[in-house]
């Protein structure tokens, strides 16, 4: 039985063997481009969003300390603006011939002519 059986089995052409190595081997090449080809690519774009997000992050710093410049600077202003309104009433009134003959009187203790002063103690409200 087993010599017949080996009759009947046929052995497979040598050259159809080689092609179907041959197929199979592209196949498994093919595979391992693509995931070459995918691994490549796969590492190109966490590069790029590792960049991009470390772009973002530094730009959104950078917005950060700029607003709160811009705070520092108006708060700035809006004092300087308060000096400057003081400061030109300070002109006009030393532009004013009364203001600087009261600033003589009570700072310096100058009097008119004919005019006498009298310096009184202040009162404490103790």
């Amino acid at each position: 039985m087993v010599t017949e059986r080996k009759r009947k089995v046929r052995e497979l052409d040598a050259s159809f063997n080689r092609v179907q190595e041959q197929v199979s081997e592209e196949q498994l090449r093919k595979k391992r481009g693509l995931f070459r080809r995918l691994t490549a690519l796969a590492v190109i774009l966490v590069a790029l969003s590792v960049v991009a997000f470390m772009t973002i992050h530094t730009q959104a710093q950078l917005i950060d300390e700029k607003m709160e410049e811009k705070t520092a600077l108006e708060a700035k202003l809006e004092a300087l603006q308060l000096e400057q309104v003081y400061l030109e009433q300070e002109i006009e009134n030393y532009n004013d011939l009364e203001y600087i003959a009261e600033i003589a009187r009570r700072d310096y203790f100058l009097a008119k002519d004919g005019e006498i002063l009298f310096k009184l103690p202040k009162l404490s409200t103790d």
